[in-house]
């Protein structure tokens, strides 16, 4: 058992994208250059909201004539867009100071910046004539916004996403993880990963047998990219190490602790699990040549032609599935480790994609509508579900999809994404798990088992039948129920309602500017580092390398940071009651 007590668990940056997929289009012309709207009109006198988002590689704007989409405009009258950004070009629009409608950022980081700033405006105002279900549906999450990302003006600026109070009973197909070709994988003998080591193991294995795709390009077994900062050496290993960061990519602690060690400077971390694993993969002509320079779209293109073997998610992989939903090939995420990214709870959202209303707005009571619309029962659930009478109906009170939907589920791919049905969670308001105290079920009504099971793809069903499950969020449940993995929410065991939402909502640490240069200092330093340490040639090379990139984080204060981030966390506990 874990120890009871945590902290509000948040990944940096991996959530940033949690479901993203490939490459999307289809934005208007009525946007400035920065992506602003000139005047937020559309042709068909609908309101144009722009969303900047923190999101390279989205599919959103690809499918504005979705069913979704197409019921959120009658419902709201707005058509929504995504002005994608990474992190660079986040920062620059910022200083620019004219922003899209609707800015989605981390208010750990940002507050400062955007309220100082004067960039984004109060909600208070608005809330009680445009947010009405926000009030009823999140008041937790509104109260907490107020106290804690509102730079001490105790007003209402951000709101979260993915609110999720309490667990879910059942366990969906898996998008985070060691996210393997299945065919491929089972041809092997589908072998227990219990390190990264094993999985480097069945990836050699893989690459033998299988050097080239169908039409004569070269197979990797390792990729990944370099315009999301150190992500790719924080986020894959977590599933055996178990170890992960909140409000800061050089700080982690185990899941469910609040005890933080340094990323750069503690060995066990993540960073340095990940410096064994590529540099492992280099010797052994494993890693894609292009992982040290390449793009994130670029590296979706190459998961998209079947090039990589194994990567860190199933949103990272392209459009592979998408082209290959009849004949079951395809990437999933396999049991490997110890933990399982079966979901969180979450009492106030995934605050890293926090929505704020932008000063620069012409809409902003259209945007607080938008905002309402995604908090509310009824809008969630068509984001998730679609619309009812079409996608799902009442039968004797209880929401059912209908068959045809879950059909189409199944089926998979293009026809699936264009119904807009759970195209992009990180704009949906409410949790999948939360309840409707209406009907008493679910909003997103995929989450049955009877529709988990009905819903399931050829490529899910084959792995799931390989396990002795029906449906792939089963076979983790096994593996749960036994012991053998454990979830993000294993450390909740035991604890009260009340508990868990106590230990849930320690405020995360703001970091003042002087840390914020400071830490961005150190990730640069870490990229540059990690290259070299990846590319040493033998162990003498990387031992040498490795100790040098030892030295410069020490000198450059990682360590220091840390004990700062530490009496941060101890600090905000104690307040907290903790």
């Amino acid at each position: 058992m874990r120890k009871k007590g945590g902290f509000r668990f948040a990944v940096p940056v991996l959530l940033t994208a949690l479901l993203v997929t490939a490459c999307s289009g289809g934005a208007s012309n009525t946007s400035t250059e920065n992506g602003s709207a000139d005047t937020g009109a559309s042709a068909d006198g609908l309101t144009t909201l722009r969303v900047l988002v923190m999101e390279p590689g989205t599919t959103w704007n690809a499918h504005q004539d979705s069913d979704v989409m197409k019921e959120i405009a009658a419902k709201v009258g707005v058509k929504v867009e995504y002005v994608e950004a990474d992190e660079n070009k986040f920062n620059v629009l910022l200083a620019g100071g004219d922003l899209p409608d609707i800015v989605r950022a981390d208010p750990t980081k940002y507050q400062k910046q955007l309220i100082e700033g004067g960039l984004i405006v109060p909600m208070d105002d608005m809330l009680a004539e445009h947010g009405k279900d926000i009030s009823a549906n999140i008041p937790t999450v509104v109260d907490y916004s107020k106290k804690n990302w509102s730079n001490g003006t105790d007003s209402l600026y951000f709101l979260p996403p993915q609110v999720q109070p309490k667990p879910g009973s059942t366990i969906q197909p898996i998008t985070i993880g060691p996210t393997i070709r299945w065919d491929w994988y089972k041809e092997i003998g589908a072998p227990e990963l219990n390190s990264m080591d094993d999985l480097l193991n069945a990836v050699e294995q893989i690459v033998a047998k299988h050097p080239t795709t169908d039409d004569g390009k070269p197979v990797y077994g390792v990729s990944m990219w370099q315009d999301w900062g150190i992500w790719p050496y924080l986020i894959p290993p977590i599933t055996f190490t178990e170890v992960t960061g909140t409000t800061s990519d050089l700080t982690a602690a185990k899941v469910g602790t609040s005890d933080f060690i340094s990323v750069l400077t503690d060995e066990s971390s993540n960073f340095w699990t990940a410096m064994d694993f590529y540099n492992d993969a280099y010797r052994r002509g494993l890693l894609d040549p292009d992982s040290l320079t390449m793009k994130n779209n670029d590296y979706m293109a190459k998961a998209t032609s079947g090039q990589i073997v194994v990567g860190p998610a199933t949103w990272a992989m392209g459009d592979f599935n998408a082209q290959h939903t009849e004949d079951g090939k395809g990437y999933v995420v396999v049991p490997a480790g110890k933990l399982a990214w079966t979901g969180q709870v979450n009492p106030i959202g995934w605050s890293d994609k926090s929505y704020s209303i932008s000063k620069s707005s012409k809409n902003p009571e259209k945007a607080m509508e938008f905002l309402n619309y995604i908090y509310s029962y009824e809008g969630a659930r068509t984001m998730y579900n679609g619309i009812e009478g079409t996608h799902w109906t009442e039968e004797n009170g209880v929401p059912k999809l209908t068959a045809e939907t879950l059909a189409l589920k199944a089926k998979g791919g293009a026809e699936y994404e264009a119904s807009g049905l759970s195209l992009d969670r990180n704009i949906i308001g409410l949790g999948g798990d939360f309840i409707d105290p209406d009907d008493g079920q679910p909003i997103n009504l995929f989450t049955s088992e009877e529709a988990l099971e009905q819903s399931a793809t050829v490529l899910e069903k084959d792995f799931a039948e390989h396990y002795g499950a029906t449906y792939s969020g089963q076979v983790f449940q096994k593996l749960i129920d036994d012991g053998k993995l454990d979830t993000y929410t294993t450390w909740m065991e035991g604890l009260s309602d009340e508990e868990i939402l106590k230990s849930s909502t320690v405020p995360g640490v703001v970091l003042p500017e002087d840390r914020k240069k400071q830490e961005a200092s150190l990730k640069e330093l870490a990229a540059r580092e990690a290259a070299k340490i990846i590319l040493s040639k033998d162990d003498a090379s990387f031992e040498k390398a490795k100790q040098a990139a030892l030295e410069s984080f020490q000198k450059a204060g990682a360590e220091d940071f840390t004990e700062f981030y530490n009496s941060e966390v101890q600090r905000l506990r104690s307040e907290h009651g903790l």
